[in-house]
């Protein structure tokens, strides 16, 4: 299905740039958003217990919690995340975005994204004030079951089960409806006008977006269907 997609289009929109968050300008401003710059310390940020966990965590895996204390929490989970899916071997560059990415720039096809790079820092520098000590417990402990979860979200995600995606991405994000607003709806339905645009260009256009962008209320195919577009799985 993503090789017809891909095949039959001549345009393909991400949801930033690829090659731009990968120059130094970028890598910079990641790491001064993502990092304390003040004196202040990842364990000035969290409870006691919450740190003890997070280090107890990090010490069982072996990763580096000397090396995170100057990262802001939201860094912390990310970088924990990203460290177990490689350890299980979900590398982010094996990713269909990149994947597609490269295939489109070797194709030479026409390419653009949903937003920038600095916008999408500007959603991550938001979390911080969302980020708190519970979702800093529930992602170690989701991290935990990361072996039986990831083929269940794998899976999920291959046979374009929505309601299992929904439940397995969206689910204990909606319990922090602020941030679940932030990240999702608001973004979707600032996405919907320029979709819209390429469903009534004369150019094939593939947009390649994170599946949580694609399931539940206010997703991007329920706000197409809301506009009166006939939404259907592609199915070869």
């Amino acid at each position: 299905e993503f090789f017809s997609a891909y095949q039959d289009s001549r345009k393909i929109i991400f949801e930033a740039p690829l090659g731009d968050m990968e120059k130094p300008e970028y890598l910079e401003k990641l790491i001064r958003a993502a990092t304390y710059s003040d004196g202040n310390t990842l364990k000035q940020h969290l409870s006691s217990q919450v740190f003890a966990k997070a280090e107890a965590f990090c010490r069982e895996r072996n990763y580096p919690i000397e090396q995170y204390q100057s990262f802001r929490p939201w860094m912390l989970a990310m970088t924990l995340t990203m460290s177990e899916m490689a350890r299980i071997g979900a590398e982010p560059n094996n990713g269909v975005d990149y994947f597609f990415n490269e295939k489109a720039l070797k194709d030479r096809k026409m390419m653009g994204s949903l937003e920038t790079v600095d916008q999408q820092i500007g959603f991550l520098t938001m979390m911080d004030a969302y980020m708190s000590n519970e979702q800093i417990t529930e992602t170690i402990d989701e991290l935990r079951q990361i072996k039986t979860k990831g083929p269940e979200i794998l899976n999920a995600w291959k046979n374009g089960d929505e309601a299992k995606i929904e439940a397995l991405n969206l689910k204990e994000l909606k319990n922090y409806p602020k941030l679940y607003r932030a990240l999702i709806v608001d973004r979707n339905k600032k996405w919907i006008s320029d979709i819209e645009g390429y469903l009534n260009s004369s150019v094939n256009t593939m947009v390649i977006v994170g599946v949580a962008h694609l399931v539940g209320d206010d997703s991007v195919v329920d706000l197409l269907r809301k506009r009166g577009y006939k939404v259907v799985k592609l199915q070869k």
